[in-house]
């Protein structure tokens, strides 16, 4: 197999890991929907089977890509839109992984552009991602207060708190996935050797330091605000390498299922740390 194709298997691998690890507090686990009413555990691999195909394609594209880093974007999101659209077909219309298809797009139509030059490495990816969306923040966010058009979740979120969310993200080279969620994934995997409680530690420290619009805009920014000083705490007790943490993470659960907290984006971030991760071993 080349290894432009395994860079796709590898995105899906950590999707269908994420998608997996339990107990997750709010989000989807084979055991639990979450703080979600309209999505399951057999939904998101139906979803995550479509993703797949597209993984594969972005990766080629970016492998074959002779054009300027810069204007790199727009043709991504076209092919990002077109795989959207077939998520949707699948899930009736269900929001499963939109995100989820920005993020890996950049990442893998990245992670393809830098192995035909031979330069593959997550520093490198950090930093030819945040190449790809220079600006993407001001051009995409700086005119919407002004602007009288229907927002988006994060748009709004944008305008009312000044949170950037995946753009800002994506801009500055994915910091909560390089500078957070891979070292404590890696920490806990030492000490483990246990994927799902490594990915779970991961996730908990992730959610501690994420711009997640997912959070604000179903319960506000004083519940985001809560989730980053929680997460924090639990991270500073050890996570998953604590007892007390672990019936921290626990106590979590209980608390975001009552208050329909769902932390999507932190989500995403833990799929795209995991693909690092494998990414550093197997390429």
């Amino acid at each position: 197999m080349k290894k432009v194709d395994i860079l796709g298997e590898l995105a899906t691998r950590s999707i269908l890991l994420e998608v997996s690890t339990h107990p997750k507090p709010g989000l989807v686990t084979p055991f639990s929907s979450g703080a979600h009413r309209d999505m399951d555990f057999p939904l998101f691999l139906k979803s995550t089977a479509v993703l797949s195909q597209g993984f594969k394609e972005v990766s080629h594209f970016g492998y074959n890509y002779k054009g300027d880093i810069n204007k790199m974007l727009p043709p991504l999101r076209k092919l990002g839109l077109d795989v959207e659209q077939r998520m949707f077909d699948v899930t009736n219309g269900v929001n499963t992984q939109k995100g989820l298809i920005f993020l890996f797009y950049l990442i893998l139509g990245s992670s393809g552009y830098l192995l035909n030059k031979r330069k593959l490495s997550t520093k490198n990816i950090s930093s030819t991602v945040s190449k790809i969306t220079a600006g993407i923040t001001e051009k995409e966010l700086g005119s919407l207060k002004k602007s009288k058009k229907s927002l988006s979740k994060g748009e709004n979120t944008f305008v009312k708190h000044g949170i950037t969310g995946i753009r800002g993200e994506v801009e500055k080279g994915l910091p909560t996935v390089i500078e957070t969620g891979l070292p404590e994934f890696k920490k806990a995997y030492e000490k483990t050797q246990d994927m799902n409680k490594s990915s779970l530690h991961a996730l908990i420290a992730i959610m501690s330091k994420a711009e997640d619009t997912n959070i604000i805009s179903r319960n506000g920014i004083d519940a985001y605000y809560d989730v980053q000083k929680k997460a924090g705490e639990i991270t500073k007790v050890g996570g998953v390498l604590t007892t007390t943490g672990m019936m921290k993470i626990i106590d979590m659960g209980t608390d975001f299922l009552k208050l329909n907290i769902s932390p999507g984006g932190a989500a995403d971030l833990l799929s795209a740390t995991l693909f690092f991760y494998f990414l550093e071993r197997e390429i």
